[in-house]
């Protein structure tokens, strides 16, 4: 059997590292991995949930979901659509090492995809206003949404900012396939010179993230806070900044969702 060319520098990568053995297997985590329909949503996160990101401290913090952002009604005009991945995955143990990771992640784009089913993905608009219409009466009435948040702090610390899903693909269910082919463990086997290693992907997102009109896949927007002046005082505002690197949200993601 003639190993496709495609395989080759993943195992050339895990042959030098010298950590697989024939029969080994090599779990790679897709929770919360990246696709063209944002990240898979492993965390069974809505549209409005709230995170703190502090990239000095290299952490992602929930806080809570934004209200205003409801699930609007589905057309279910298209049966199916694919996802194709296209990074965030995380290798288990001992293969954890970038150069492994990136021969992955190349294996992983070509022969895998996800089909999500009744796919209807919804980008909310007016997301300062619907921020806004929730921290304002919080404010008049002496709550501590501002102090729980920690607006205060991120406003005067420059790697910090709010993470906010607003782009949420609603679907029925979301299913791995490998080669065109439905998987329901998810994963290939790799024969090479005499060894036979398991490449198992592995995740919430595999079986289940099901049900009807629920959220299968989000993206973000990234926002630093700000003091804006308005009538003579200043009041809590959000910038959406743009051309930063979101790739570690995938590895922090799954962080929020073993702790919380």
């Amino acid at each position: 059997m003639r190993l496709p060319l495609r395989l080759l520098p993943l195992l050339a990568a895990l042959a030098l590292s010298g950590c697989f053995k024939s029969g080994q297997t090599i779990p790679i985590n897709l929770d919360f991995s990246h696709t063209n329909y944002g990240f898979i949503n492993s965390g069974d996160y809505k549209a409005g949930s709230l995170f703190l990101w502090d990239q000095g401290q290299d952490s992602l913090s929930y806080l809570g979901d934004v209200p205003g952002f409801d699930a609007p009604e589905h057309p279910r005009d298209k049966a199916s659509d694919a996802a194709s991945y296209s990074g965030g995955i995380d290798l288990g143990g001992e293969f954890g090492n970038p150069a492994i990771k990136l021969r992955a992640d190349a294996l992983i784009r070509s022969r895998s995809s996800f089909e999500i089913a009744y796919p209807n993905r919804v980008a909310y608009n007016r997301v300062y206003t619907r921020l806004s219409n929730y921290l304002t009466p919080d404010i008049k009435d002496g709550g501590a949404l501002m102090d729980e948040w920690g607006f205060a702090e991120a406003v005067n610390d420059p790697q910090q900012y709010y993470v906010l899903i607003r782009d949420v693909t609603y679907g029925d269910g979301i299913t791995l396939l490998v080669d065109g082919k439905a998987k329901a463990g998810g994963g290939f086997r790799v024969p090479l010179k005499g060894l036979d290693v398991e490449i198992e992907l592995q995740g919430r997102g595999l079986q289940a993230i099901k049900g009807d009109n629920t959220e299968v896949a989000f993206a973000v927007y990234v926002l630093r806070p700000y003091w804006k002046d308005s009538d003579g005082g200043q009041n809590p505002a959000f910038r959406v900044r743009r051309g930063l690197d979101i790739s570690g949200l995938p590895a922090l993601f799954r962080k929020v969702g073993q702790s919380s």
